[in-house]
């Protein structure tokens, strides 16, 4: 299905990309029928009442569908140097269902600064092609302290080359996330504080992955695995 995204639904129009997606790629009219999600979970069928100034406006709608938010499954990672890669990343997390991506700044950090307005674009795009009625969440980049005072999760779990275990074991009902350190991976200084905080290792693999793969590997061992929610 052709899917709109529109976060406050009581506006009633859409505009800027969205607006260029339904006229200027779809060549969509007065009268045409589409659809359009909150990113909540929610999905409506509406009509193309007017377009005017570059705007689409509805009318009619519909609630057709609203699912109940699953639980929390978090990926914090260490953005990668490269953004051609960040964006990737972010890109296939959103498409396997990750509900937020935390950035970090470790040590070994590579980047320090993200563009959130950039990557909204690439989670929204994300979300419309694979027919997710849930919109990923991004945050603003923390340091490792104030993350792990800030955030808490039931199920936690980091990324370890050190650690044979594939299995995320021991997870229970409730909000869920995995670490993943930049391309030095985390400091031994930052692995203990990690385990202190109740994190357990896990192993993504024999292989040395890049940031952005060991992320999107990680995020869907942890989406897929462990007890079903």
């Amino acid at each position: 299905m052709q899917l709109f995204y529109l976060e406050n639904i009581k506006t009633d129009y859409l505009e800027g990309s969205e607006y260029n997606h339904c006229c200027n790629v779809l060549r969509k009219s007065r009268g045409d029928k589409i659809l359009i999600t909150d990113g909540s979970g929610n999905l409506y069928s509406t009509e193309i009442k007017k377009i005017k100034n570059k705007k689409v406006y509805l009318h009619n709608w519909v609630k057709t569908i609203s699912k109940k938010k699953p639980n929390h499954t978090c990926v914090a990672v260490a953005p990668p140097k490269s953004y051609n890669r960040l964006e990737w990343m972010v890109e296939k997390l959103t498409e396997i269902g990750i509900s937020k991506i935390i950035f970090i700044i470790t040590s070994n950090s590579e980047r320090k600064k993200i563009k959130n307005d950039r990557l909204e674009k690439k989670i929204i795009s994300a979300m419309k092609q694979c027919n997710s009625l849930f919109k990923t969440e991004i945050d603003k980049i923390y340091n490792l302290n104030l993350f792990l005072k800030k955030f808490k999760f039931k199920n936690k779990f980091v990324a370890d080359i050190e650690t044979s275990s594939l299995k995320i074991e021991g997870k229970n009902k409730g909000d869920s996330i995995i670490m993943i350190g930049p391309e030095g991976d985390f400091t031994s200084a930052e692995k203990s504080l990690l385990f202190e905080e109740g994190y357990q290792k896990i192993s993504l693999g024999s292989m040395i992955l890049r940031t952005e793969t060991a992320a999107v590997v990680g995020g869907f061992l942890l989406k897929n695995k462990g007890i079903k929610e």
